[in-house]
């Protein structure tokens, strides 16, 4: 191990075996090291293997998962950093310090485990999880979480624990956090989630952070301000990141190198800079082709196939089903280590990689079927547009909307006081094949509206009205056919989903109640769904559990379409959806745009994808509307501050 080398994989395979005792494999042969103050970017499609190396690089394997061959060596902290670090102040929180923590000769080979354990805090190693909702203990404040965890950090006094405790609230760009401090997990949004979760690994001053999907929940304005905060922690305290994330801009912005994964494999590992200028790989092009904002962007762009299963075996290169440079080679042998990549027909830049998928690297061209695809959406787009200047009768109509989680007692209603409003005055429509794009920070009260909508939050006040009929204000008091309708897929599949039921009894209960579907028809029905969302029919007989964040996120997807909806209430559906898979949902939604007629009111943060799916943006701001138009009005410049600052805030992958 060099020097300056704090976590070292050498031939890492780690895998499990089925009931037939058959070895599957899910990282393959993985050589890789991580520089003490370097920031290492995990990319690749859902399923490829980034979160299972990333917490490798730990000491932790999920449940059922065993490592074959290889090991992980973790340089030894020097023995006095931890304590100048349990010691640390509030002032010393705010401060900046050039000084970096020493590094012994010696370094430790990490056992495995399927628990965290006391070793990753001996070794000041810390972990932010994809899931931060699952991450805190329910029945705590966060402010007991972070108290008990700058206790175990040495810092004895209560009063000093609790203002380091803000302190970190602060650091992550938390409004309020003294207010924050006495909430429970489940009383935040899922962007306040993310940032709370990561405050808490940061209160043990790690020295190796991996960091799963840690931006997935934030908006673009708090994305800036925690990339930001992780670049000068790195600067501070020489802390090295391992930052797993689909998000090619993100990665773009902080990351000092980048991995790209494929089927349990590294495809290419380069300097951020030479792989967006020039990745050698195809399916880095791939990748960078499916971004908004990259060099070679092409908005139809979206890879055909899907990757390898988990433990599937493989013969030769496993992308060559799906490379457009694929030869009898490929299909044949696996492909040498060349440095930076393992490809037996790398690319030479953009231009070589426009040139390999037929388009012009200056201007990418669409085919005939694609142009017709495009004529298409602008026609319903526009048709959407001029129904809402005609003022033909909408679809879905909300009117002066009020939303709060928590209405008074009897005895403040008695006294006259006002609930606290989580969203105030808000009016709205949605014509039948639009799409209404929700944005904002987190906590601006986007989902609140979508619950409201699906009848999971009662307004305090405001009409609701399906095809000009009132909706009643919870989801029980309204007719069947409005329930079938309108349906909600929620941000984290990974709660959404029963954990205990196969992904087939997940939409076997949607498929009879609505369509009296059951046996061998409802597994047909089923089955055609997965293959619309890009999941393979053996999917069917899996666990939750068995399948990566990105998967589920598809199972939910296609539970919704299972009813047959008019209207689909989308929270953050893509957040979860590495770029490729991202573009073909997208694609998914316009065609059912076209073919059904289908609405969607669509929460997120990714500002590109509203500008290149939306029809009309709704802005929010702190519970109120700050802007309502056609997406095209994003671009016009002449917008409220606020909407200007959310959009200077986009990372591109440039």
């Amino acid at each position: 191990m060099t020097d300056n080398t704090v976590i070292r994989v050498r031939d890492l395979n780690i895998g499990f075996h089925d009931r037939q005792q058959t070895w599957r494999p899910v990282l393959r042969g993985i050589d890789l090291s991580l520089g003490q103050g370097e920031i290492l970017g995990l990319v690749g499609e859902s399923g490829s293997g980034k979160s299972t190396l990333a917490t490798a690089m730990l000491g932790l394997l999920r449940r059922g998962s065993l490592v074959r061959t290889g090991e992980v060596s973790v340089a030894l902290p020097a023995p006095a950093s931890a304590s100048t670090s349990a010691t640390a102040s509030t002032s010393a929180i705010a401060s900046t310090s050039t000084s970096h923590d020493p590094l012994h000769d010696e370094h430790r080979q990490l056992s495995f485990h399927h628990q965290p354990g006391r070793w990753l805090g001996e070794l000041r190693l810390g972990l932010v999880s994809q899931h931060a909702e699952k991450a805190m203990t329910p029945h705590l404040t966060l402010g007991s979480l972070l108290c008990e965890t700058l206790l175990s950090q040495g810092v004895k006094g209560k009063t000093e624990r609790e203002q380091q405790a803000v302190a970190w609230l602060r650091r992550v760009h938390l409004p309020h956090p003294e207010v924050l401090m006495q909430r429970y997990p489940h009383q935040l949004s899922g962007g306040q989630q993310q940032r709370a979760s990561l405050a808490l690994a940061l209160a043990q001053r790690p020295r190796v952070l991996v960091m799963d999907e840690p931006t997935t929940g934030l908006d673009a304005s708090t994305q800036n301000e925690i990339l930001a905060l992780l670049a000068s922690l790195r600067t501070e305290l020489g802390m090295s990141i391992v930052f797993v994330s689909h998000d090619l801009g993100a990665v773009s912005h902080l990351c000092d190198r980048v991995a790209v994964m494929y089927a349990g494999q590294l495809v290419e590992v380069a300097a951020t800079r030479d792989f967006l200028n020039g990745p050698r790989h195809p399916y880095g092009h791939a990748l960078l082709a499916a971004t908004p904002g990259s060099q070679c962007y092409r908005p139809d762009a979206a890879l055909e196939g899907t990757p390898p299963l988990v433990g599937s075996a493989i013969k030769g290169c496993a992308f060559a089903p799906r490379c457009p440079r694929a030869s009898v080679t490929c299909r044949d042998s696996v492909p040498s280590w060349q440095g930076r990549y393992a490809c037996h027909h790398a690319l030479e830049g953009h231009a070589m990689a426009a040139k390999a998928s037929g388009k012009s690297a200056e201007r990418p061209q669409s085919t005939k079927s694609d142009a017709a695809t495009d004529e298409r959406a602008d026609r319903v787009k526009n048709d959407s547009q001029s129904a809402t200047s005609l003022d033909i009768a909408p679809l879905l109509a909300v009117e002066s909307l009020n939303l709060c989680y928590r209405m008074p007692g009897w005895l403040a209603r008695l006294r006259g006081e006002t609930p606290a409003l989580t969203v105030s005055d808000v009016a709205f429509s949605l014509q039948q094949g639009e799409t209404l794009a929700l944005i904002g920070e987190s906590g601006s009260g986007k989902t609140s509206i979508l619950k409201a909508l699906a009848g999971l939050l009662s307004p305090v006040s405001g009409q609701l009205s399906l095809r000009q009929e009132p909706l009643a204000g919870l989801v029980a008091e309204r007719r069947p056919v409005q329930r079938q309708k309108i349906q909600y897929i929620f941000q984290h599949a990974s709660t959404a989903l029963n954990p205990r039921l196969t992904v087939f009894e997940s939409l076997a209960p949607v498929l009879s109640r609505w369509f009296d579907l059951k046996g061998d028809g409802a597994r047909q029905r089923a089955q055609s769904l997965l293959e619309e969302v890009r999941l393979p029919a053996l999917y069917l007989d899996r666990l939750p559990s068995q399948l990566s964040g990105g998967e589920q996120q598809r199972v939910a997807i296609a539970r919704a379409l299972a009813a047959e909806p008019d209207i689909l209430l989308c929270d953050e559906i893509t957040s979860a959806l590495d770029v490729s898979v991202q573009a073909a949902i997208i694609r998914l939604l316009q065609r059912l745009k076209r073919e059904r007629g289908l609405s969607l009111v669509f929460v997120t943060h990714d500002l590109g994808l509203v500008s290149h799916f939306a029809d009309r943006v709704l802005v929010l701001r702190n519970g109120r509307t700050e802007h309502l138009g056609n997406v095209a009005s994003l671009a016009t410049g002449d917008l409220p501050p606020y909407v200007q600052t959310l959009m200077e805030a986009k990372l591109v992958a440039a």
